[in-house]
């Protein structure tokens, strides 16, 4: 059975990517990234950590965020989804090592507390997690 977890994160992944927008830690960088949109710098809104879309394009890079985060929120009510994504990110994060919760609920797309049937879900998936770890 596939992952609907890894299926929905290559989907999100596909529509990130395909966004105009570049990704710049050096002057160099930047200047591609500046041709690569065919725009100057006065026409560029940093989007943190790096990223740059076109002025013009962030109502349009809002929106797909909205997006992303409603299928997200939709996701995450299904168990078997929230199962799958709980021990992926573990593993992901080699959760055997650090036991950050805070780590994998992010990666996951949860930043508050967990509700009652999600703590459920997410101690079956430690347990899950931890019987296929050789430590």
């Amino acid at each position: 059975m596939e992952n609907e977890y890894l299926i929905l994160k290559k989907k999100q992944e596909k529509i990130i990517n395909n966004f105009p927008q570049f990704f710049a830690f050096s002057d160099e960088q930047l200047k591609e990234g500046l041709i690569k949109l065919n725009v100057t710098e006065k026409n560029i809104l940093s989007t943190g950590f790096g990223g740059f879309i076109k002025i013009s394009d962030k109502n349009k890079y809002k929106e797909m965020w909205e997006i992303i985060n409603k299928q997200i929120e939709e996701a995450i009510k299904n168990k078997i989804y929230l199962f799958k994504a709980f021990v992926y990110e573990m593993g992901n994060h080699e959760y055997c090592y650090s036991q950050e919760d805070e780590e994998v609920l992010s990666a996951v797309g949860i930043n508050r507390e967990l509700k009652e049937e999600e703590k459920v879900v997410y101690e079956k998936a430690k347990e899950k997690y931890f019987s296929s770890v050789v430590m």
